[in-house]
């Protein structure tokens, strides 16, 4: 049976979520309420993938780590403000003129009204509207509202990513605690393995030897060291040309000679040895 992803899980209430999302951003423009949301969808996805994977704690105790994270980092969303801004619109030239147009024209009209009826009421007429053009055209300022929202199908295809990359890790993770366990495996099982009988009695015997201080009978035991070393799957090596590699040599004018073997097991070298090495 497959095993039950985060992203399948998200998958399955795609629709649902991105619809709230969506009326939280147009109709209610509630942003906090978009962040609940996706905290409630991320404890109900979690739930169902614990409950999925109830023989597998590790994996259940990944998944906990990471949406514990992702939940937390969910309160950047609410990181960012909207303010009123206020612009500035730029001094035109146009404004100076038409003000001085209508100044102008104003004086002009009070000159000639008396004397020149219809020229003063056209020069009135014209400061009024010179006056007009001045004022749309003078320095000023305006107020802009500025509305901060969540974009939904930004906030989906993040949360699908992070979704899928906490799969990633889970495998990965996983993996690599199975090769762990692996390599650990021989070690564990040669920890917890009992000694057989004839093993109890090499060791004893050469405590013998050892509190007896007898030397020949201790030589004579350790020769049974070899063969019990290789049903452990320890192999001991000489020095030869061929496996000068596993030792450490120090030069002699004499014949070469082992003084302590290589330990081998497999091709994997355990302990390297000690011998001389003839020169001229």
């Amino acid at each position: 049976m497959d095993t039950v992803s985060m992203n399948s899980l998200l998958q399955a209430e795609e629709d649902k979520l991105r619809t709230e999302l969506q009326a939280d951003s147009v109709i209610d423009q509630n942003r906090k309420q978009s962040v609940d949301r996706l905290t409630a969808a991320l404890d109900r996805i979690l739930l169902r993938y614990n409950a999925a994977n109830t023989g597998d704690r590790s994996r259940q105790a990944i998944a906990d780590c990471e949406a514990a994270g992702v939940r937390d980092m969910l309160g950047l969303l609410l990181a960012g403000t909207a303010r009123k801004e206020i612009t500035k619109r730029r001094l035109r030239a146009g404004a100076v003129i038409s003000l001085l147009l209508a100044v102008i024209c104003g004086l002009v009209s009070a000159l000639l009204i008396r004397d020149y009826f219809l020229v003063g009421c056209i020069m009135i007429a014209a400061a009024a509207i010179f006056a007009f053009a001045s004022g749309r055209l003078w320095y000023g300022e305006r107020e802009v509202r500025v509305h901060a929202e969540l974009d939904p199908e930004v906030i989906w295809r993040t949360l699908r990513k992070t979704a899928e990359t906490m799969d990633r890790k889970t495998e990965e993770f996983l993996a690599q605690q199975e090769a762990w366990l692996q390599d650990t495996a021989p070690v564990a099982a040669h920890t917890d393995r009992a000694l057989n009988p004839d093993e109890l009695k090499l060791f004893s015997e050469l405590l013998e030897a050892l509190y007896g201080n007898n030397g020949e009978f201790a030589l004579r035991q350790l020769k049974r060291v070899q063969p019990w070393l290789r049903q452990h799957g320890v192999e001991t090596v000489d020095y030869s040309p061929e496996t000068r590699e596993y030792f450490e040599l120090l030069p002699t004018r004499r014949d070469s000679f082992t003084q302590k073997p290589a330990l081998l097991s497999g091709d994997t070298l355990l302990v390297p040895g000690k011998a001389t090495e003839h020169v001229d």
